[in-house]
């Protein structure tokens, strides 16, 4: 079919326009002007539709962000690893302690009974602190200070016995070992304090804070019955176990003073 594209219809006789419609296959009835009309109509239906050439979609920043490969760093922290040395040391004292209890037991049961059960308990409070310290939580060497005193304590209050409780071996040793000996273990056992914030988490490890924040909670509850509106529940943050309080009835998002961490109460 021949196109007629930008032709002058109107220069042009009906005759000659009705013959090119008839050339066309349309209808040749009709006035000049609707003859026109549907003349261009034609002419802009078999017109070429212009190629779309697709050009690239230029690619955000955001986006080439999301198809780069996530990586993931894994560090090794030093400072967890002395925290977790510390603690096997400890267990390995509450060991210890433990299996004196138990020689001085057999030696004679009715003499040592109540310092055999004494050492018996520090033996066990020391692995306890122990465990909590290779966990990473700062309650653990704070409690094994705490029987490191005591410890301490019936060492020199026992010194001149033969007794688990002390190493002064009925006297024969000076008490001035014994001093040194506990001043050692309670510098020794204070050094994973001063490890960073991030490394050794406060608060305590998952099901003993739960009951500890529970007996807080209930503590608090009982005592501020009839005044609920002045008082506060304990929450234990979910990022660092780390304990902090909330006005009773409260809801909505608070940041952890330990950690800075946001989190939905």
């Amino acid at each position: 079919m021949r196109l007629l594209v930008n032709m002058d219809y109107d220069s042009l006789t009906v005759l000659k326009l009705k013959t090119i419609c008839k050339e066309r296959g349309l209808r040749v009835s009709g006035t000049k002007a609707e003859v026109v009309i549907r003349l261009m109509e034609n002419d802009e239906g078999n017109a070429p539709v212009p190629q779309q050439i697709s050009v690239p979609q230029q690619i955000s920043v955001p986006q080439m962000q999301q198809m780069q490969p996530q990586i993931i760093q894994i560090t090794n922290s030093n400072n967890t690893g002395v925290a977790q040395t510390f603690g096997i040391f400890i267990i390995l004292y509450g060991i210890f302690r433990i299996g004196m209890a138990m020689f001085f037991s057999v030696i004679d049961e009715q003499v040592f009974i109540l310092e055999s059960f004494l050492a018996w308990m520090i033996g066990i409070s020391f692995i306890f602190g122990g465990a909590i310290t290779t966990m990473g939580y700062r309650n653990g060497p704070i409690m094994t200070l705490g029987v490191l005193l005591v410890s301490g304590t019936f060492s020199i209050i026992y010194h001149d016995e033969w007794s688990p409780l002390s190493i002064g071996l009925d006297g024969s040793l000076p008490i001035s070992w014994s001093l040194m000996c506990s001043s050692m273990c309670l510098m020794i056992t204070a050094i994973p304090l001063f490890l960073p914030s991030e490394e050794m988490k406060t608060g305590w490890p998952g099901t003993i804070q739960r009951i500890v924040g529970n007996g807080s909670s209930n503590s608090s509850s009982s005592g501020s019955s009839g005044s609920s509106s002045g008082g506060k529940v304990t929450y234990s943050c979910p990022h660092c176990d780390a304990d902090f309080k909330v006005p009773v009835g409260f809801s909505g998002a608070v940041r952890c003073p330990s950690c800075k961490e946001r989190t939905e109460i």
